[in-house]
């Protein structure tokens, strides 16, 4: 009788012990899902921020802000470690639009935000324009934002993202 409740304490054990594994497990899979929502809501929150720093800064300056740290190929990008860190839209903090220089949560080489101005008459676009774009995403709950030149439909660059592009 001895042995048949040894038995049992030790079932009753192992399925406990195997419930809390199971539930760890469960809790990890659960909040690593939860804080891709999180950080996505703030990437929309941060694209609505600039994009609204950016029209403020037009309306007073009667042009879009030029980048401040091109590594060659005309991006200001928020993931920028070269020397003097990310200067990225720094001119929109200069002006008192944005509080802070924004950056993406994660912001490595996989996701970052990007923002470029281009002359009148790339793409074909009659005037002036900038592009700003959250390059990507985590989770498939998108927007893939606006802009196009006629030669190019800019939410293509950055598929799993959002794109804002206007004209001057």
């Amino acid at each position: 009788m001895d042995n048949g409740l040894a038995k049992t304490q030790l079932i009753s054990k192992g399925l406990i012990i195997i419930f809390m594994i199971g539930a760890i497990i469960f809790s990890v899979a659960y909040m690593g899902q939860r804080w891709s929502k999180i950080r996505d809501i703030r990437r929309q929150g941060d694209a609505q921020a600039i994009i609204k720093a950016l029209d403020y800064y037009y309306s007073q300056y009667g042009v879009y802000p030029d980048i401040t740290d091109d590594d060659g190929d005309g991006w200001d990008r928020s993931n920028d470690t070269k020397e003097g860190g990310a200067n990225f839209l720094e001119p929109l903090v200069v002006a008192g639009y944005l509080t802070a220089i924004p950056f993406d949560p994660r912001n490595d080489q996989l996701y970052y935000y990007q923002y470029k101005k281009f002359e009148a008459g790339e793409y074909a676009c009659e005037k002036p324009f900038y592009v700003f774009q959250v390059v990507r995403f985590e989770t498939d709950e998108i927007k893939h934002g606006y802009g196009s030149c006629p030669n190019l439909d800019w939410t293509k660059i950055a598929p799993q993202g959002f794109t804002a592009m206007a004209l001057e």
